[in-house]
């Protein structure tokens, strides 16, 4: 039998998240607010990093299944331009990617779970991150080693695109990494009357970003899902000064992990390239700020017939395309030693805001949302971990 979270409760918390945004790293006053209520409704739960909160809540009897829902928490650093009656009060900072509406949908849920613990068996597992927009809020997570040791893991996201009271979930891949690359081009400073005498770190470095520019297409098969793009190219102080260094900065993204390793073997070679032909030195650096996004198929149909139960059949949609593209989502981290999916939750209505694409500073999603979300956390916990005996 279907179970229910407050609805009051729900609406009131993403209000309140959104009211005060937070920034990703600098969620203090967004974490004490969770801590404060699962504290009073009795559920455990420890830190994590500064601003990360890790809870659980088990049931009556242990069968050794545990699921783990997880909600980023973190806002963007956007002035706020909706007719919302609880609009962001700090200035420049916004919850334009629907954060407001992932934690408090994942606060509803748990404290729902805290009064239904007699009544399941198992565990739930409540992970409230912070700093996913930064790119590696889920670090703090691993670190501590809370990334693994469950059954199923479990999130949902926003969709302006997909109308409330319908989710959309993808057959397999759901999002592409995002791996950042960092290159500094290390030359010598002359007199650009006498460029013989240095070793011009600007000219290395747009070599390097004409080949980069073309990585993609020279080295990857054309049916390959892959994007290369550089965002910062810097080098020089003066006009008449040969560069001493460069720094060039991008990302790339991919669905699998061998593309991904291909690609720095690459950018290593052409750094040698570019050292060979004008005496400099390139340091490259590489980052993960979120592992390609893979939706388990025996985890998305169980999530999917949970949603259908829900919503209705008709409500459900299975995209053979990833629904984020090649944006990436640190939720990827939570699967790889897993099974798991990710829901993306309609929140298009008659308000045109509403449908205001993702980072939009007049993006309203329809206020029933919320409670849509809470309920998917709610029901899919209790239909993975069973009824207690």
């Amino acid at each position: 039998m279907l179970q229910h979270i407050d609805r009051d409760e729900a609406i009131r918390f993403r209000e309140h998240f959104h009211k005060h945004p937070e920034l990703s790293g600098q969620e203090y006053e967004t974490a004490q607010f969770i801590q404060q209520h699962l504290q009073d409704w009795g559920i455990e739960y420890q830190k994590v990093g500064e601003t990360g909160t890790y809870a659980w809540i088990k049931g009556t009897k242990d069968n050794g299944r545990k699921v783990l829902l997880r909600a980023d928490i973190d806002a963007l650093p956007v002035a706020e331009k909706t007719n919302l009656s609880y609009k962001s009060v700090n200035p420049g900072v916004m919850h334009a990617c629907g954060h407001d509406i992932h934690g408090a949908a994942l606060l509803a849920a748990a404290q729902r779970l805290a009064e239904l613990k007699d009544s399941f068996s198992g565990t739930v597992l409540l992970a409230f991150q912070q700093a996913e927009e930064f790119g590696h809020g889920s670090q703090y997570f691993i670190q501590q080693g809370l990334t693994k040791g469950y059954d199923r893991a479990f999130g949902v996201h926003i969709a302006p695109d997909v109308p409330v009271g319908s989710v959309l979930l993808s057959r397999k891949e759901d999002a592409a990494s995002c791996d950042f690359f960092r290159l500094t081009i290390k030359g010598r400073k002359a007199h650009t009357s006498k460029p013989q005498l240095g070793r011009d770190a600007l000219q290395a470095g747009t070599l390097l970003v004409g080949e980069i520019s073309r990585l993609r297409s020279r080295v990857l098969p054309p049916e390959e899902k892959v994007i290369v793009g550089i965002g910062v190219f810097k080098a020089g102080s003066s006009y008449n000064v040969v560069a001493d260094e460069a720094v060039i900065e991008g990302s790339f993204r991919a669905y699998n992990n061998e593309t991904r390793e291909r690609l720095k073997e690459e950018f290593v070679k052409l750094a040698g390239v570019a050292e060979e032909a004008y005496g400099v030195q390139v340091l490259c650096e590489f980052d993960c700020f979120a592992s390609p996004l893979i939706n388990d198929e025996e985890a998305r149909d169980e999530i999917a017939g949970v949603a259908a139960e829900l919503l209705g059949q008709d409500k459900v949609q299975i995209s053979e395309k990833p629904a984020f593209g090649f944006a990436g989502d640190d939720f990827a981290e939570y699967l790889k030693e897993s099974k798991g999916a990710y829901v993306h939750l309609g929140v298009a209505d008659d308000n045109p805001a509403s449908q205001a694409g993702l980072h939009s500073d007049k993006l309203e999603p329809a206020e029933e949302a919320v409670v849509i979300a809470a309920d998917l956390h709610l029901n899919y916990a209790l239909a993975y971990l069973g009824q207690a005996d």
